[in-house]
């Protein structure tokens, strides 16, 4: 009995652990090189359990912070960076973005994930 009360306890910490639930200081935090190192493990919650679609800017803003892009980006489309990976270059080889689409009344109309590799 004692086994079981273990193993599941150790397999629920494994399974939290693996996708920790989203937290605005947590999406904040930057590391090096301008990177964001727990959006990669908050992502999945935070598409799946908060409803960006239909929020207000300013709540996004609430909820986000600022985004990072704005001048490469489509027309009403802001952008966050999910993760970029250098390799050994000052370049880029891959990134990873999440992409909203606001529409006119400044209202979240949409989103995606866009990855790019090198």
């Amino acid at each position: 009995m004692k086994l079981k009360l273990i193993f599941l306890s150790a397999s629920i910490l494994f399974i939290s652990c693996k996708n920790p639930k989203f937290d605005t200081i947590g999406w904040s935090e930057k590391g090096d090189l301008g990177s964001y190192p727990k959006r990669e493990s908050m992502l999945e919650n935070l598409t799946q359990n908060y409803k960006l679609k239909g929020m207000k800017y300013k709540e996004l803003i609430q909820l986000l912070g600022s985004p990072e892009k704005y001048s490469d980006e489509e027309y009403n489309t802001i952008s966050y960076n999910i993760e970029t990976d250098y390799g050994f270059d000052i370049d880029p080889t891959y990134s990873k973005n999440l992409k909203i689409k606001l529409a006119k009344d400044s209202v979240v109309e949409s989103y995606r994930i866009v990855e790019w590799k090198k």
